[in-house]
């Protein structure tokens, strides 16, 4: 062999080399990569894209039925959607959701006494409701003023109304559904299945089984209210029930998967906690306020931010068993980004409905995070 291509093969072979070292370093993370790369290329086509044409879309004058012909209009719909002609003020506009807001805060104070809260997390919670409920509440159009797209507020008060109503009625059933059903036993076992089955229903069944149970003429429920002579509900035709009769249907769908959450945190609670307890005296409330309260708090902050997110999100339910009826009563924002995009074919408005409702989850995400840094800290 001559000198040359001896020469010459060396570089070639410390290059081979260099980067089979690399890759002998790099093993852990290349494999790791491997395995995240089909889920990212999803997540990235699925959830990542969607919302950036939407954020797009909202600056746009974009039509359904011809979206070649778009408009930039910058954030002439966001003004569309919060705008609002001679803006009054009043202490005394909505004053009962103003009056729950002095409730929330006093139960932000009491929370920071008691070190359940950060002190600066409970500051941040109290200026928040100060500002929401003691002065946005109280703006409203004056008798010759008007919102801009009045339809948007009524539908996103009746979804906090859902959110405020739903989150702890299905959370607090969870959680005792789940204390009772958390130990061994076939009985047990059946009972979380039973509970659970729901869950894997679709929303059309769903409204259809409680759509007939619901039904004041036909359905069960009616029927054994007039069978002990009382007068049959039209759960779905009046305005003071049509809301409770929806956050009923989605308990009792969606009870069963925060059912398996809580069970969960509670086999992860130190058996020994609540033989201690028992030594101190501790009754049953006690037991549970300061053992159990404390083991599950990372799985009840986890299943309450899980549910106000799915609450915003309500629709279906609404949309086949009511209608938005009667008279708006039941009208969520989802329905309104639908007929907004669908019916009246304004995509770049639905858009900018859709990207408000995405800040307002995300916010509800970052709260998420924001407690469980403090219960690690």
């Amino acid at each position: 062999m001559s000198v040359d291509s001896t020469v010459g093969t060396v570089p070639r072979q410390a290059a081979s080399t260099d980067g089979a070292g690399w890759l002998a370093r790099h093993r852990k993370d290349v494999e790791a990569w491997g395995f995240l790369a089909p889920f990212m290329i999803v997540y990235a086509i699925f959830l990542i894209y969607p919302v950036i044409q939407a954020l797009l879309m909202s600056v746009f004058n974009w039509d359904l039925l011809d979206p070649g012909q778009r408009t930039f209009v910058g954030l002439d719909n966001y003004a569309r959607m919060f705008g609002a002609q001679g803006l009054t003020w009043d202490a005394t506009h909505l004053l009962g959701w103003r009056i729950a807001g002095g409730v929330v805060l006093v139960g932000v104070a009491v929370a920071a006494a008691r070190d359940l809260v950060a002190r600066r997390t409970a500051t941040i919670l109290a200026a928040a409701t100060v500002v929401v409920f003691g002065v946005l509440l109280g703006l409203h159009p004056g008798p010759d003023g008007a919102w801009s797209d009045a339809g948007f507020w009524g539908a996103f008060g009746n979804t906090i109304v859902f959110v405020l109503m739903s989150t702890p009625v299905i959370v607090g059933v969870s959680l005792l559904l789940a204390l009772v059903l958390s130990g061994a036993g076939r009985v047990a076992a059946i009972l979380r299945a039973v509970f659970f089955a729901p869950y894997v229903l679709s929303v059309a069944v769903l409204t259809l089984i409680w759509g007939f149970l619901l039904n004041p003429d036909l359905g069960l429920i009616g029927r054994a209210l007039a069978a002990v002579g009382l007068e049959p509900i039209s759960w779905l035709t009046d305005p003071s029930l049509a809301m409770p009769a929806i956050v009923l249907t989605t308990l009792w769908w969606t009870m069963g998967f925060n059912l398996v959450l809580f069970i969960a945190g509670l086999q992860d609670v130190d058996p020994t906690l609540y033989e201690a307890a028992a030594l101190d005296g501790a009754n049953a409330v006690q037991t549970f306020f300061h053992v159990t309260v404390p083991g599950i708090r990372r799985t009840i902050v986890l299943v309450t931010v899980l549910q106000v997110i799915a609450s915003f999100q309500i629709f279906g339910q609404v949309f086949i068993m009511t209608r938005g009826g009667p008279g708006g009563a039941t009208r969520v924002l989802i329905q309104h980004i639908y007929e907004s995009g669908f019916r009246e074919f304004r995509l770049g408005y639905a858009a900018a409905l859709s990207v408000f409702l995405f800040v307002v989850m995300l916010g509800a995400s970052a709260a998420q995070f924001r407690l469980l840094n403090e219960d690690d800290s």
